[in-house]
């Protein structure tokens, strides 16, 4: 059963339930929760600026005492949810003392500000058959400040490791993706530069020197312009490999100088 205005009154106004109990924000069947800070990374603020796709948790203003007999669920309000926000809360359980936290997040595609103040969601109160065996004793028991993880950190770390070598391994394989599309299409406009080029020295006459030269600077560019791409891709490759991408370039360089400098016959 879902506590309405009349009986939230009276139990706010006559137990610990809502420490800076306001009765203004009664609803109907519920208690509008105000912002009191939002909690973004490791920083804490009174105003915050959401990103689409960025999420926050929020910490209310009010710290609540569940009833041994009730329990407690965090919804968020009609008129944010057509702003553009959602919102992930747990169900507060049967004797558990905390501010409530929740994560609110932008879906939409305009960014979005949070205010200290601001009603975000509201809370219901559910009247339990009988009390529960045994209240909540957990890890967040008397969480006035907002604690992250708290002592479940340890036990989580490594499956947010394995998130976080994900990520790299996707960043990987689109730098790989890039230089390969780059690569390839600077294969593509040497190769046709290169053909268009013979063609019109074979119709007249040039010299084998000038055809020399002019491929090896060619292919020389070709070289110098791929190894510079797979640089700006690959930044953390060094040492030989590093060494070896201009490999190509020099020697192709080394040979158009040599034929420039040839005497002619």
């Amino acid at each position: 059963m879902v506590l309405v205005d009349r009986e939230i009154e009276v139990l706010a106004e006559n137990t610990d339930l809502l420490d800076s109990y306001d009765k203004r924000c009664v609803t109907n069947v519920g208690y509008d929760l105000r912002a009191k800070y939002f909690a973004f990374g490791e920083e804490k603020k009174k105003e915050l600026r959401l990103q689409p796709g960025e999420s926050a948790f929020v910490a209310s203003v009010e710290v609540l005492t569940v009833p041994r007999d009730m329990l407690c669920r965090v919804v968020i309000k009609n008129s944010r949810i057509r702003q553009g926000f959602t919102i992930d809360a747990p169900v507060i359980q049967p004797g558990h003392k905390t501010r409530v936290f929740f994560r609110i997040t932008n879906v939409s595609h305009d960014e979005l500000e949070l205010v200290e103040g601001e009603k975000y969601v509201m809370l219901l109160f559910e009247q339990l058959s009988e009390e529960p065996e045994n209240p909540y004793r957990g890890v967040f028991s008397d969480e006035f400040d907002f604690t992250g993880l708290g002592e479940y950190e340890g036990a989580y770390r490594r499956q947010i490791r394995k998130l976080e070598k994900r990520e790299k391994d996707l960043e990987s394989a689109e730098h790989s993706i890039y230089a390969n599309v780059l690569v390839i299409l600077t294969v593509f406009v040497a190769l046709f530069s290169f053909l268009t080029t013979n063609l019109s020295f074979l119709s007249r006459a040039v010299s084998l020197r000038d055809f020399l030269l002019y491929n090896s600077v060619l292919l020389g560019c070709v070289g110098f312009l791929v190894a510079l791409l797979n640089g700006v891709v690959y930044p953390r490759k060094g040492g030989k490999a590093a060494l070896l991408r201009w490999l190509p370039a020099v020697l192709c360089f080394a040979a158009s100088a040599a034929v420039y400098f040839w005497p002619p016959a």
